[in-house]
């Protein structure tokens, strides 16, 4: 029973330690009462990191967090105007790397912030070019999160 408490012990240290692991890095949302502009341009991502494999869906995960974030602000998307985001970084866990990290993690909870996924960008917003990126260390979330996160960041660059 002793082995059995330590083990159970050592499991819900882990997840908390996988919970507190969760890291953002870049521009975050403006902290209080900020003027927003009444209207946005739509958003247009390029991918331009090499011979990096971005899955299909990205862009298309990308562009929901923006027009969730426009919706989310009541602001209007125009769809006249293009704001570009460019994708320069690109790092995805494959579903072994994810799996295998959560389960490795009950057992060396440090094990889990090891890899992660990320996208780095460079969204072109007035003429100036504003890096953006978002990445995340838990193996519950994987790329889907990363870039719907960086869609609402790039709202928040231009929005500004």
């Amino acid at each position: 029973m002793n082995y059995f408490t330590r083990l159970l012990t050592l499991g819900s240290i882990s997840i908390a330690s996988l919970m507190a692991g969760c890291t953002a890095t870049g521009p975050t949302a403006p902290a209080g009462p900020t003027a927003l502009a009444k209207s946005v341009p739509d958003i247009s991502v390029l991918i331009d990191c090499g011979d990096c494999q971005v899955r299909p869906t990205v862009p298309e995960l990308i562009h929901k967090g923006y027009a969730a974030a426009a919706a989310k602000a009541g602001v209007q998307i125009e769809s006249d105007k293009t704001m570009m985001l460019t994708i320069k970084d690109y790092t995805e866990r494959g579903l072994a790397v994810r799996s295998v990290t959560i389960v490795a993690s009950f057992f060396i909870p440090p094990i889990a912030l090891v890899a992660k996924d990320e996208i780095k960008a460079d969204a072109l917003v007035n003429g100036k070019q504003v890096p953006l990126e978002y990445h995340y260390r838990i193996p519950f979330f994987g790329i889907e999160s990363v870039a719907q996160k960086l869609g609402e960041l790039s709202f928040h660059a231009v929005a500004k």
